[in-house]
């Protein structure tokens, strides 16, 4: 009954089920000549699944043998659950906001239990009384945020728990350019807030022949030289695998040199306001020549960055600084989950974890990204619908949940009497992610 009444209040959210939709026309021939594959669609992912590569595998067992970052297993998972739970950092507009309110009823209860006349000084008295109540309330109610420090612990940590499930995620997403872009060859990288490395290897995954400039920025030095050793096969002195692999702690001030794929995964928790994102993004863009990518945690904070950046690049009238969202949203209008349910717009992906002191196991992780793309969108783009949540698969006919380009969140039931065999087949074998090649 409860499982009933929940599909039924979030069937409400979405548009009714009278849309149709059918097989993108100029696909049609192509379903019909057996090139294409329901199972197989142009709009499904190829990466439902990832592990680390076997030879950096190898390299990260070696660093954490020597290390002996076995002791460091339980402060791994910690880390990862404090990672994934943390909020924005509060603005100062907010703060001054909660303590005007706390304060006004702090002093109304205070005052309240006064019945006598007061003097000037004890007046001041008091004040310094209310204050100090204030505080300590606004203390309880503020998050406590701050910056993670990542020494040589912390990072062996972070490698522990967090290098395979981000590579996963940064391999699926770099799926969507060599998907629609088969042909597309980047020429440099650069990776904003690069960690161990995981941004590299997921580039090298498609493009290891292609590249030949890595750019990395980390603030934390012991980072980037755990990012360091991982690429030279977890030995100290030996040559790296790449001529031309440059390692900063801080973002270059020229523009003069861009860069085809810009990346931000999982970075942008560690500045402290909304400003200093907005200029980091800025700054981002600024060196980006075909695409920037930014990536955090698939919770309500994480995709609130993500919609931030989204919403300024799309903001600029700059006609050389003008820019589209290439995935995951078919549309450049405001976002539909934002707006109208107030919860994020996250996808999943599967991962195999590392296999040190333990058995490998296949977990998931949520993560919220946007790719967006310098220049106009094509015209012959085809903006299919891009499905937002797990299709409910049910006996002859699924729902799919989707956002369309007209910037709107649709649900269809597709049924297998009410649509072709090919348009049926495709929805049902879709998942959650997938863009369902419809019009």
């Amino acid at each position: 009954m409860f499982r009933k009444l929940r599909i039924k209040c979030i069937s409400s959210i979405y548009s009714s089920f009278s849309t149709k939709a059918e097989i993108d026309p100029k696909l049609r021939d192509g379903f019909d000549s057996k090139q294409f594959k329901p199972r197989h669609h142009p709009g499904r992912t190829n990466k439902t699944k990832a592990s680390i590569p076997s030879t950096i595998q190898k390299s990260i067992n070696t660093v954490l043998d020597d290390n002996n970052a076995k002791m460091y297993l339980e402060e791994s998972k910690k880390l990862s659950n404090l990672l994934n739970s943390r909020l924005l950092p509060p603005e100062e507009h907010e703060i001054s906001e909660k303590a005007a309110k706390i304060h006004q009823n702090v002093s109304r209860k205070f005052y309240a239990k006064i019945k006598t006349e007061i003097t000037e000084e004890e007046k001041i008295g008091h004040e310094k009384e209310i204050q100090n109540a204030v505080f300590n309330i606004l203390k309880k109610n503020v998050y406590a945020w701050g910056n993670v420090a990542y020494d040589k612990a912390t990072c062996l940590q972070y490698l522990m728990s967090r290098a395979a499930p981000e590579y996963a995620i940064l391999v699926r997403i770099l799926d969507e350019i060599k998907r629609k872009l088969p042909d597309y060859k980047p020429r440099n990288f650069f990776d904003f807030g690069s960690g161990v490395g995981s941004g590299t290897w997921a580039v090298n995954t498609y493009w290891k022949n292609d590249i030949f400039e890595y750019f990395t920025v980390d603030t934390s030095q012991e980072m980037n030289d755990l990012a360091r050793l991982i690429l030279c096969n977890g030995k100290e002195n030996v040559e790296l695998p790449y001529r031309a692999y440059f390692q900063r702690q801080f973002l270059p001030a020229s523009t003069d040199v861009k860069y085809n794929i810009v990346l931000s995964a999982f970075s942008f928790f560690e500045l402290p306001s909304m400003k200093s994102r907005l200029e980091t993004i800025q700054k981002l863009w600024n060196k980006t020549e075909d695409f920037l990518i930014i990536v955090e945690q698939g919770t309500n904070a994480g995709f609130q960055i993500v919609n931030e950046a989204r919403e300024f690049v799309l903001g600029i009238k700059n006609q050389n600084q003008k820019g589209y969202v290439f995935a995951p949203c078919p549309n450049d209008t405001a976002c539909p989950r934002f707006l109208e349910q107030k919860t994020p717009c996250n996808f999943i992906m599967k991962y195999e974890t590392l296999p040190f002191r333990c058995k490998t196991e296949v977990q998931a992780d949520l993560f919220s990204y946007v790719i967006l793309r310098k220049g106009v969108r094509p015209e012959d783009d085809p903006q299919w619908p891009r499905i937002v949540r797990a299709p409910l698969v049910r006996s002859r006919h699924v729902i799919c949940r989707m956002c369309t380009s007209e910037g709107e969140l649709k649900e269809i039931i597709f049924s297998k009497k009410k649509y072709d065999q090919e348009t049926y087949r495709c929805a049902r074998c879709s998942i959650w992610g997938d863009e369902l090649p419809v019009k």
